[in-house]
């Protein structure tokens, strides 16, 4: 009996008939949804929020609608834009969608606070960054002149003597020990004979004076470290080549 059903040419054309109708109302379903729009009350709840932290206030009725439409306005646009494949081989979008995903990627998770302890260990193996800026004491008087007359004395830190004679003599100076020996510097007014008097040590800064810098710049660290971390976790999953020319 069974095989005599099977034979059938009726029964065929049924199964037939059922596939397609299957097959045309997923395509319907899927076509539906994709010319959907659906602006959800999350996603408005969301904007009204932009809009308040923008403009300190509640957008009134006829704002609340434009906004909505504005939001429907660039959903259309991008739908369209998307089907024509703007967003291929596009290197804004590529660096704005990646920017986004940098987001979405690193702010997964909530890095503790670091203790006074930890801190204090950061703050002495970075000591450069939480050091007092030191100051020179030196003479100079410009090579030419009467030294009586124009040799003078200063006391500056790097960036004073930058502002005064330019970076590049600061840096020449902040090289210079005070041995009373007399040393030739260029800058933007010539050449100058500079002798340095007194350098005193550079000491570190007191802890509670830099602790909210150190914690930030802790932080940070932490932070790119993890980032970076989970970067190389993703780029790991992809097989990738670089074409020589």
């Amino acid at each position: 009996m069974l095989k005599k059903l099977l034979h059938e040419p009726l029964l065929h054309f049924l199964l037939l008939g059922g596939l397609l109708f299957l097959f045309y109302s997923f395509s319907q379903h899927d076509e539906n949804t994709e010319n959907s729009i659906v602006i959800s009350k999350g996603r408005i709840e969301q904007l009204t929020s932009d809009w308040e932290k923008k403009f300190f206030r509640t957008p009134t009725k006829e704002e609340k609608q434009k906004m909505i439409e504005n939001e429907i306005y660039q959903t259309v646009l991008y739908r369209e834009a998307l089907k024509i494949g703007l967003d291929k081989n596009d290197d804004e979008i590529k660096r704005r969608l990646a920017q986004k995903m940098e987001f979405v990627a690193y702010d997964t998770y909530e890095l503790p606070l670091p203790s006074d302890e930890v801190l204090k260990k950061f703050m002495r193996e970075h000591p450069e960054k939480y050091k007092e800026e030191g100051k020179i004491h030196f003479t100079q008087n410009m090579v030419g002149s009467d030294t009586t007359e124009f040799e003078k004395e200063y006391t500056l830190t790097k960036f004073e003597a930058g502002n005064i004679f330019g970076r590049p003599f600061a840096e020449v100076l902040f090289t210079l020990k005070p041995d009373g020996k007399v040393h030739k510097i260029e800058s933007t007014y010539g050449v100058h004979e500079v002798r340095v008097i007194d350098r005193p040590i550079e000491k570190p800064k007191a802890f509670d004076t830099v602790k909210e810098k150190l914690k930030d710049d802790y932080l940070s660290l932490q932070r790119e470290q993890k980032n970076r971390a989970i970067y190389e976790k993703l780029k790991s999953q992809y097989n990738i080549s670089i074409e020589e020319k």
